[in-house]
């Protein structure tokens, strides 16, 4: 027995000798591994090169973030303007328009709810055909990284590309818009036009069709037409995904329609529905979980909806996710009360609200009947939104109705051009 155990001492003391050499052989190696990485590789290619500021530099970089510390939208107006100069954008190609309105409360709230105040300047630029967007867009997203975020001023932008058309700048100071910027392409869309006056003075059309993701054969026509639409998908409509990828590469802006809870709240409005009786956090994953199924969107729209957008809280919180992806909003305004547009301005959103529904009656006499009332609108106001749907009767309308327009001098427009 006492042989038996000397032997058993004897094996476990054998075994830590060993484990001890493997791990001092471990140890040796990687001693000599960075040995030779730091007197041979290092010595041989030399350390990567320190990148040298300098001092003259580094006092530019600080003069331009104090200035914009300083006078943030002056500073940001400078730039922009300077950029255009870069951009070899000739003036003639150049048209500003001080923009000043109103917005109205909510018709049961105009008496304790007080306006809202608009005023911005509004940059209408004709830009060639071979302009990269991106380039246009990597131009303020490098100003912003090295300038204006380090100065802390609460300057944002929003900027919606819609190719082959126009390119859509918004620039905020805190959540007041001053600065908006439409380029368009030359000679390019819908109306061939040469001259950004002809595009200002020109009646403009923003096309909406919504409930879009059910059937692809209308939406096919209305490309047919080669003219630029705006189309608001279904985020779990059957064909959504490959409606929105076949949008986006035919060039065609993209919108989420968004189902919202309606007065009628024996109507289902859908799948991805907000309800009032979600929490603030409900609201958020469910919008962001909608959102996911379409990447190729630049904003939202509210289908359905006249009970929640009536309710300040539940849109506000809404608006609030929609801002943070810098989606922006348009309220279709299925109730006079809704709330979606003005909290969207408060909040500093690019924002828009529908002024027509061209096919509240299945019509195809009442269709053209409408979208001539909102021809009349885009004589007088210069700009008129519309809002359609993916129908025998809408698209049969439509197919015969916009060529006559655009013959008249109609141009139809992306809705990010009508955004404030």
């Amino acid at each position: 027995m006492l042989d038996l155990a000397k032997n058993k001492k004897g094996k476990n003391g054998g075994l830590k000798y060993k484990l001890f050499f493997i791990l001092a052989g471990f140890f040796i190696i990687i001693l000599f591994s960075v040995f030779i990485y730091k007197f041979f590789f290092l010595a041989q290619y030399g350390r990567p090169a320190k990148q040298y500021i300098s001092p003259e530099r580094l006092s530019r970089a600080a003069l331009k973030t104090a200035l914009y510390k300083k006078h943030p939208v002056k500073s940001l107006t400078g730039f922009f303007k300077k950029t255009l100069k870069d951009l070899d954008i000739p003036r003639r190609n150049i048209i500003v328009q001080h923009i000043a309105l109103s917005v109205k409360a909510p018709v049961n709230r105009q008496n304790d709810l007080k306006d809202i105040s608009i005023d911005f300047s509004k940059y209408n630029i004709l830009i060639s055909k071979g302009l990269d967007f991106n380039l246009i867009k990597n131009i303020f997203k490098s100003e912003f990284k090295k300038y204006i975020i380090p100065s802390k001023r609460p300057l944002s932008y929003y900027l919606y590309a819609v190719k082959h058309n126009s390119v859509c700048l918004y620039f905020y100071y805190k959540s007041h818009l001053f600065l908006k910027a439409v380029f368009i392409v030359k000679g390019q869309g819908n109306s061939g036009f040469n001259s950004i006056k002809q595009y200002v003075d020109s009646p403009k059309i923003a096309l909406d069709i919504d409930d879009v993701g059910y059937d692809k054969s209308f939406i096919n026509s209305l490309i047919s037409l080669r003219t630029p639409i705006t189309f608001a998908i279904f985020p779990y409509a059957p064909f959504s995904k490959q409606i929105d990828l076949m949008l986006h590469k035919a060039g065609y802006e993209t919108i989420m329609h968004t189902p919202m809870e309606p007065v009628n709240t024996a109507l289902f409005p859908g799948d991805g529905a907000l309800f009032i009786s979600m929490s603030k956090k409900e609201i958020r994953n469910k919008i962001l979980t909608d959102i996911s199924r379409l990447p190729f969107i630049d904003g939202a729209n509210n289908h359905e909806g006249s009970l929640f957008t009536s309710d300040k809280e539940k849109i506000c919180d809404s608006i609030s996710v929609f801002k943070k992806r810098g989606l922006f909003f348009m309220d279709s305004l299925t109730d006079s009360n809704s709330f979606a547009y003005r909290c969207a301005l408060k909040k500093g959103l690019p924002s828009a609200q529908r002024d027509v529904f061209i096919d509240d009656k299945p019509s195809v006499r009442y269709i053209k009947n409408q979208i001539k009332a909102a021809a009349a609108l885009a004589n007088t106001f210069k700009r008129v939104i519309v809002i359609g749907h993916p129908r025998q009767d809408t698209v049969a309308a439509l197919m015969k109705e916009i060529p006559e327009l655009k013959k008249e001098g109609y141009v139809f427009v992306p809705l990010c051009e009508f955004l404030r």
